[in-house]
């Protein structure tokens, strides 16, 4: 790793949690007609498989202490393999925030700038990630810490104004009405789609000390996303029902627009907004962070922020020439297919490097001898 950068506890615990969250906010609707009323208990469980593959990821750390996974994949297989893998990597990382671009720059229009162009809003929303990452990873990691605290306050002081009047237990009670099938169908897919949070652990586990003793670290981190998640999609199934949160977008916003307490507390989606809005500021740019690392590796460093304003327009093009929610849900419903599969196949990979590695130094030891 060339940053002299080390993570905190809590930064890694609230990185985690952005880089899960990200498209879940958006396309965990995927799973309603398989879930029906275990839809948050879905996602919980979703959430909570992924554990095994982060501790995967730090066990890998600890054979290369300061390295991503990719230099821990270079130092047994070679600079080939690093490319091969990492070319799809950057275009994953790619897609990801075209995906989430999309469906947030929707969010947008429709609540609040109808008129103004779809690119305009995306270019912003970008402007912003690039300006994050130019003063480097450790203020943003301090950015996400701070903005990750506001944005849940945010959600859940909104919803607490629902108790009790908004809230219909009889929307969540029985809870499993669906087969045993369609919950593992779903709990599937979230894990997919959560696993998004692996490709920010693959670059940023050079960054945690000493992580093969950091395990309980991403347990809480993973844990606590299960539990938020979790609730929010309860809160919102609870107030609206999940006939309807099923059939509508932007559930959240909708759901705390019903939300009123006296004459004087009323729209409080604004404050459910802000917390979309820091999901969506925090992973892309997490996101355009991953592509533009392993880029830099793969140029060996060549003009960095060169190399960031081009991983930044490799995002704002097909972003643009995307420009719609629906298609931009069906990306992030794709990815959610493609993500989990895509990083256990680079985790065997930087396995066997380290296996590699492991006795070529056996061997010169004997040599030695």
């Amino acid at each position: 790793m060339r940053e002299n950068i080390q993570l905190t506890r809590e930064q890694t615990f609230f990185l985690l949690i952005i880089g899960t969250i990200g498209n879940m906010v958006y396309s965990h609707t995927w799973i309603d007609n398989d879930t029906d009323r275990a839809a948050w208990l879905a996602a919980f469980a979703g959430i909570l498989l992924l554990i095994p593959f982060a501790a995967w990821i730090l066990y890998l750390g600890k054979h290369q202490p300061g390295g991503t996974v990719f230099d821990i994949l270079e130092a047994g297989l070679g600079k080939i393999s690093c490319v091969l893998v990492g070319v799809p990597y950057i275009l994953i990382n790619i897609a990801v925030a075209v995906a989430m671009l999309n469906m947030f720059t929707e969010l947008i229009k429709a609540f609040f700038l109808i008129f103004t162009p779809h690119w305009i809003v995306m270019l912003v929303l970008l402007l912003l990630p690039v300006i994050l990452l130019s003063n480097g990873f450790q203020a943003l990691a301090r950015t996400v810490e701070l903005l990750s605290v506001l944005g849940l306050l945010n959600y859940f002081f909104s919803f607490a104004f629902a108790f009790p009047k908004y809230i219909h237990m009889e929307y969540v009670i029985p809870v499993f009405d669906t087969s045993l099938l369609g919950f593992v169908k779903g709990a599937l897919f979230m894990t997919g789609t959560a696993s998004e949070c692996l490709l920010l652990l693959m670059i940023i586990v050079g960054y945690i000390p000493t992580p093969g003793k950091r395990y309980l670290w991403i347990v809480t981190g993973l844990a606590a996303c299960a539990v938020i998640f979790s609730s929010a999609i309860l809160a919102i199934m609870a107030i609206m029902s999940p006939e309807l949160a099923k059939r509508i977008a932007f559930g959240g916003l909708n759901a705390a627009k019903l939300i009123q307490v006296g004459e004087f507390i009323r729209g409080l989606e604004v404050f459910i907004f802000g917390t979309y809005q820091f999901i969506a500021i925090g992973k892309t740019t997490l996101c355009l962070y991953c592509a533009w690392t392993l880029a830099k590796k793969m140029f060996n460093n060549w003009k960095p922020k060169f190399l960031l304003a081009v991983t930044a327009l490799m995002i704002f093009a097909p972003a643009v020439w995307l420009n719609s929610y629906n298609k931009g849900y069906e990306l992030a419903v794709i990815l959610g297919y493609v993500v989990l599969p895509f990083s256990i196949f680079v985790l065997l990979l930087a396995s066997v490097s380290v296996l590699l590695k492991k006795k070529s130094a056996k061997r010169t030891g004997c040599t030695a001898k």
